[in-house]
């Protein structure tokens, strides 16, 4: 591995965070009829560094259960005055309809609604706002900115809940505030462009989501010294003694006499690994199969004369395993790597010193790089998996900043320094020179690859042996990786994880919707570690057990509890992890909302437990067995219908106004469930439509529509029919300012026929959409992802520490980026919110009924002292948190604008620093 033996920042993307990428100006691609824009990703520190500038929200209509949100993609300045902010409008014309519509003022609110739309004077503001049995089943066997409405919670990044217009606004809400509370929608993962190469869909990286468990292969000439696969750069060892340990006759001898890929890809089936990889080449250059490259080291060569990948593949395939193949583009053989222009040498292990000579030598080996993987994409059949690693320069910066040089994307620029000859490299038909993915793609085109070349990869990489925590890792897929030796290579100490740790990072990962690759390090003579071996078996033994609550599963459909339990699902049953840190033999669930229990047992044994549903539809499961497997207990509660309210357009039939059949564009490619096709209209006009029959007349509660484009502000009405000939308006987005790629519209109507008009564009954008999803089940939805500002000190609402600990504390420090000073929004049906710290997944809660006592995170109980009324300030702009239990406000101890000053929850005084800015991001 590159990373975890040398003083390199990781570049494993943990805990939510993104790989950075240097700035680039945002440049058009096209690809198969798709228009979009490469923009660069930021990586910071949790909760330091430097603030960004918000987009803003134009306003929030709240309609008792549907609740609309306005948007606008506008960015606003941090020296916009406050003089010029208060010449708007008084912000009590965003929010108050919502109580006319709670208090059953339908008229009020609309022309309250009416107001908002036309930008003319509010109507009064109101003077406070309104504060928000168990049955028991037979057991069954089986800056603040100072800035104008148009500038304040901008975005609402997933979401539009649109308030219903017509004859459906006045239909009974399907549920009411004290149902239980609908289940979440799974966040859609959307392919994106980077270096002109688009992510692979769902469908093609589906299997490495639903496989979960994977077992990794470090092997070559380092397991001879037994140091672990860094040796040559720890010890330092020069490349000429380095090859002593393939070529000499000694007791450190790399001899694979005892290799047999066959018991490797039986070991891997004793474990439950459904994929495994190879470490085809390390950062040492030796390549496990004869590379035909004129600076090549590798096994082909005496006195192995070996093709250990050829072998290798075969094997793993004839076990029924998908197969992977790591492959490293770095080379320490080559003093280039550390001088690849020639004129500055990185400090090294072999004392290489500045060199114009290094620039071809450089060159030298990235063109053994190219041959490399031409070789392996073209000489061993279907690959499934492409494990890059090492695209960093000289062990400096990141990936991406690497791709300068090696050019991992689509394509290869003609002017690049260091340019790779043509017997090494490849064309696509045009005779465009590929790049290193762009050649992978181009022989194996269902190939999965990670980000470790410099582009952006189909999944992200978690690396190491730290515990997974906080919240689930939705709309991507991330795959854990760690060893359970010291070293990834074979090394002699012997040294074995134990079972509960290992259990641990590998429940831990399942319940965040993670996959994880487990490591082991073979001998010089090719054999496992009986240490290792027997570990990866009793996990095994498990998997045979308990796999129904592991493979194709997905994390949630709730947050887990750092520490405590998590849960899994797939189709109508969803399991409960409990783990070590959760004591006691009784278990209780969050709400299923509409469901209904029809099956709760113990999954290891297969017997039915006891149980009892609450009126707020929470579960309640007695006599778990935490003795038997305390590692991971697991319960699995089928319900009668599927855990996620299912999308009851997809596959039906889908017609449009216009349709760009030359590019395949059609509308029923809307309705085909993949995010990486669409519907696009033939030219760029307004007032295009793309309309779904159900085929029968259903009891609707939204849709949610996934744009082609993200930053960009479509506007569009959503209308149903019975019969395809009168037309209701469902949802009125038709002055929306949202530049959100996914909005979610929530109504209550009967129709048949569901049709989403497009009225506005910018210019040279095509009406278009992904995904046109209908649903006829209550549903949440969060409403994106926002920064939260107190308007006083300018800093951001935090959790102390980066915690994911419940009961952790809150406070004020300067907004720096990190997932722990981020939260999204979740809609109650009273009108209120849950706040959802994105590190952690818990709630923003008060802790207690005592005045002045510190704000903390808790996990979803579904009580009050969890929800807050955004209630709007005096001050344009602004909201007061307000909670739903007691009535106090969230409250900057003291007015400080010192870092680190808590949060506490007080009465409202009407101060600055009781003031917040929700900014979207």
């Amino acid at each position: 591995m590159a990373l975890g033996h040398s003083s390199r920042v990781c570049e494993a993307i943990e805990e939510g965070d993104q790989p950075s990428r240097p700035p680039q100006a945002p440049r058009p691609q096209h690809s198969g009829g798709f228009l979009k824009c490469k923009k660069p990703c930021v990586s910071v520190e949790e909760g330091r560094g430097t603030p960004g500038t918000p987009s803003t929200l134009r306003y929030i209509q709240c309609l008792n259960h549907a609740t609309r949100v306005r948007l606008d993609g506008l960015s606003s300045s941090r020296k916009e005055s406050r003089h010029r902010a208060r010449q708007r409008h008084h912000p009590c014309s965003l929010i108050h309809p919502m109580y006319q519509f709670a208090a059953g003022h339908w008229s009020e609110a609309l022309t309250g609604l009416s107001h908002c739309l036309s930008r003319t004077a509010p109507p009064p503001c109101p003077q406070s706002p309104i504060p928000g049995g168990v049955r028991t089943n037979e057991q069954d066997t089986t800056v603040p900115e100072s800035i104008s409405r148009r500038s304040v919670l901008a975005g609402m990044a997933a979401m539009t809940v649109a308030a219903t217009v017509g004859s459906a606004a006045l239909a009974t809400p399907a549920y009411a505030a004290t149902a239980p509370t609908p289940l979440p929608l799974l966040p859609l993962r959307i392919p994106q462009v980077d270096l002109a190469l688009e992510q692979q869909p769902d469908s093609k990286i589906q299997w490495l989501m639903d496989a979960k468990l994977g077992m990794f292969i470090h092997w070559g000439p380092y397991a001879g010294p037994a140091k672990g696969e860094w040796w040559m750069h720890n010890g330092p060892v020069t490349p000429e003694n380095y090859r002593k340990y393939v070529t000499d006759a000694t007791s450190e001898q790399f001899t694979a006499d005892a290799y047999d890929p066959a018991a490797w890809a039986q070991l891997a089936k004793d474990f439950g690994a459904k994929y495994t990889t190879l470490t085809t080449r390390h950062h040492d250059g030796f390549a496990l199969w004869p590379l035909n490259h004129p600076n090549a080291w590798s096994s082909g060569q005496a006195p192995l004369s070996r093709d250990f990948v050829k072998d290798y593949v075969a094997a793993v395939r004839a076990a029924g395993l998908k197969v992977g193949l790591y492959y490293s583009p770095i080379d320490w053989r080559y003093p280039g790597y550390y001088d690849v222009t020639g004129t500055n040498c990185a400090t090294n292990p072999w004392g290489y010193t500045t060199d114009p000579a290094h620039k071809e030598n450089a060159r030298i080996m990235k063109t053994e790089v190219y041959e490399s993987v031409k070789e392996l994409v073209t000489q061993y059949g279907v690959i499934d998996d492409l494990w890059w690693d090492g695209g960093w320069i000289a062990e400096q910066g990141s990936d991406a900043d690497g791709a300068f040089f090696w050019e991992p994307g689509q394509f290869r620029d003609t002017a690049n320094q260091w340019p790779v000859d043509a017997t090494y490299g490849e064309t696509d038909a045009s005779g465009k020179p590929l790049g290193l993915m762009g050649m992978v793609r181009k022989h194996q085109p269902d190939i999965v690859a990670t980000s470790r070349s410099g582009w952006k990869g189909d999944y992200d990489s978690d690396e190491g042996p730290s515990v997974p925590s906080g919240a689930i890792r939705t709309g991507r897929l991330v795959e854990k990786v760690f060893t359970v030796g010291s070293t990834w290579g074979y090394n002699s100490n012997g040294s074995v994880m134990s079972y509960g740790t290992a259990m641990n990072i590998l429940v831990n990962c399942w319940i965040r919707n993670m996959t994880a690759m487990v490591n082991v390090g073979p001998d010089r003579h090719g054999t496992v570690p009986s240490g290792q071996a027997s570990l990866l078996r009793q996990i095994g033994t498990f998997m045979t057990a308990c796999g129904q609550s592991v493979y194709g599963t997905r994390g949630g459909p709730w947050n887990p509890v750092d520490g405590q339990y998590g849960f899994t699902y797939k189709d109508n049953t969803f399991y409960a992890h409990l783990l070590p840190g959760y004591s006691g033999t009784t278990f209780t669930t969050p709400s299923i909302g509409d469901a209904q229990v029809t099956r709760v047992f113990d999954v290891r044994s297969g017997a039915g437990l006891t149980y009892s549903v609450a009126g707020d539809g929470r579960v309640t499961v007695n006599g778990i067995d935490r003795t038997t497997h305390p590692q991971d207990s697991v319960v699995g509660i089928t319900l009668d219908r599927s855990v996620q309210p299912a999308d009851i357009a997809a596959g039906k039939t889908a017609t449009a106004d216009s349709e760009e059949t030359s590019k395949g564009n059609t509308a029923a490619k809307a309705l085909d469930g993949s995010t990486a096709t669409r519907w696009c209209a033939n030219d760029g006009q307004t007032g295009h439509w793309l309309k779904v029959d159900l085929g029968s007349t259903r009891s609707l509660t939204g849709t949610r529509i996934a744009w082609e484009l993200d930053k960009t502000n479509y506007r569009y009405k959503v209308e149903g029919s019975t019969d395809n000939s009168t037309w209701t308006l469902l949802s009125d987005n038709t002055a929306t300012t949202s530049t959100s790629q996914v909005q979610t519209v929530a109504f209550q109507a009967q129709a048949r026929y569901v049709r989403v008009t497009v009225t506005g564009l910018p210019s040279s954008v095509y009406a278009s959409i992904r995904n046109l999803e209908v649903y006829d089940r209550p549903f949440t939805a969060d409403l994106g992802t926002y920064k939260i500002i107190n308007r006083n000190s300018g800093k951001a609402l935090d959790v102390e520490g980066a915690s994911t600990a419940d009961g952790a504390q809150l406070l004020q420090w300067p907004y720096g980026g990190g997932t722990n000073q981020q939260w999204t929004l979740l809609p109650n049906t009273d009108g209120s919110y849950r706040l959802v710290n994105v590190k952690s997944g818990k709630l923003l809660q008060s802790p207690d009924s005592t005045q002045g006592s510190i704000l903390t995170q808790g996990t979803d109980t579904g009580s009050d002292n969890q929800w807050w009324k955004l209630v709007p300030s005096t001050t344009n702009g602004y909201y007061r948190l307000v909670n739903a239990r007691t009535g106090w406000c969230a409250d900057v101890a003291g007015g400080s604008t010192a870092d680190r000053t808590n949060i506490i929850q007080w009465p409202i005084t009407g101060v600055a620093w009781q003031d917040w800015q929700i900014v979207s991001l």
